[in-house]
């Protein structure tokens, strides 16, 4: 029985280990000192100010959310395990897949990419209202960069 006991205890802790991507914090950015990954300027907007973290446990930092789909679009061999961005309206950090993003040529991003991002889709479409913008989800926004905002010419 002490060994059953025992090996159950072992198994639970070693469960509580394990870091799945939803139990991944948000790295710090040290607005006005940290530099883009992508662009390499002053990361100094919090409300489109955006970060990823790698499966190697890299962290990348972004001062446009455009930037950061873009970098990842150029270094395929960085493979994400969590995209985090901060919510226009409170500037609290969210899951980058989960959030609702807001495009709009009247939006002035740090890199004019034009992308906001909102905790829930009643926030970003009453946004999108106010500056004629569009409300996409997370792969369709990684598209739409793709092919429209930063496509070859």
């Amino acid at each position: 029985m002490k060994t059953l006991l025992f090996i159950l205890v072992m198994v639970i802790g070693l469960v509580g280990c394990g870091q799945s991507a939803n139990d991944i914090g948000a790295p710090e950015i040290f607005y006005g000192q940290d530099v883009c990954d992508e662009c390499s300027m002053i990361i100094s907007d919090v409300r489109f100010a955006a970060a990823t973290i790698d499966l190697n446990g890299n962290i990348h930092k972004f001062d446009d959310i455009g930037g950061m789909v873009v970098y990842h679009m150029d270094h395929p061999e960085s493979q994400v395990r969590a995209y985090f961005v901060h919510d226009y309206n409170t500037q609290v950090w969210l899951r980058g897949e989960t959030a609702y993003y807001v495009h709009s040529p009247q939006i002035q991003s740090p890199m004019n990419d034009g992308i906001a991002a909102f905790a829930d889709e009643a926030s970003a479409q009453a946004f999108a209202a106010q500056v004629r913008g569009t409300v996409k989800k997370f792969d369709e926004l990684r598209v739409y960069v793709h092919l429209v905002l930063h496509s070859a010419p």
